[in-house]
């Protein structure tokens, strides 16, 4: 199984290069295509977000009990928007065989690559990459189609995310770092980090990556909290398709 740790710290250091904290894109083929039919049911594979905790030594740890909690928060959010915008009908997971779903978390992998590939061709200091990354078009492959077909699923969508939390000790420091700055002039405690979250929907068979969206969040956070990652998780999804027209309706 390919490792998604390397892709996600792939992806984030590209974010966290950019200016701009958020981003999106959708492929040429539904921006030229606009009568073209959005996937319907999308199987949802597990989220992989990875948390870690900073000493005051800046020492950086990923806590795995942390991790599954946010990935769970994030899984519960996106069923919530799917629930509550009715743009798509998501696809228990579980009802996949065990050796397609491995075949889905490998693909994970891929995601991260490919999304993190095209942000940062978009946001290039070539304007060569930049002219590239303009007419999106870009995939996984075909691999997935066998089990489009054997589970009728038209897509699959995949979060990935990472988040810093200070500890204790690291919290103080950083306070102490403000207090000394009311009288320096200037902060000199430890940096904050910021998180982000990607979501990306792909063609199950044609392996177009259809539409992605990051989101960086600078300053304290914690993705433990339920209600901040609802928030996050909203925000990647107000570009997507047809987003703004189910919230209007509800209003």
């Amino acid at each position: 199984m390919l490792s998604l740790r390397p892709s996600i710290a792939f992806i984030a250091a590209l974010c966290l290069a950019g200016c701009t904290f958020q981003n999106t894109a959708l492929h040429k083929n539904v921006v030229q295509q606009p009568d073209r039919p959005l996937p319907h049911r999308i199987l949802l594979a597990q989220p992989d977000v990875r948390l870690h905790e900073i000493s005051a030594g800046e020492l950086v740890e990923e806590v795995d009990e942390w991790s599954k909690t946010a990935s769970a928060h994030a899984a519960k959010s996106v069923e919530a928007f799917a629930q509550s915008s009715g743009l798509f009908e998501l696809v228990d997971p579980a009802k996949v065989p065990d050796a397609e779903r491995i075949k889905l978390e490998d693909y994970s992998a891929l995601y991260a690559l490919v999304a993190g590939s095209a942000y940062g061709a978009k946001h290039s200091m070539y304007s060569a990459w930049r002219d590239r990354a303009s007419e999106f078009d870009y995939t996984l492959g075909p691999g997935l189609a066998g089990i489009a077909d054997s589970q009728k699923i038209d897509a699959v969508l995949y979060v990935v995310g990472t988040d810093y939390i200070s500890s204790a000790s690291r919290k103080a420091a950083m306070v102490l770092g403000f207090a000394v700055g009311l009288f320096v002039g200037k902060y000199v405690g430890p940096e904050s980090r910021p998180l982000f979250l990607s979501a990306g929907v792909v063609d199950m068979r044609t392996g177009e990556l259809l539409w992605f969206s990051t989101e960086q969040h600078s300053g304290s956070s914690d993705l433990r909290d339920a209600g901040l990652m609802k928030s996050v998780v909203d925000d990647l999804f107000k570009t997507y398709p047809g987003a703004d027209k189910a919230s209007n309706a509800k209003k």
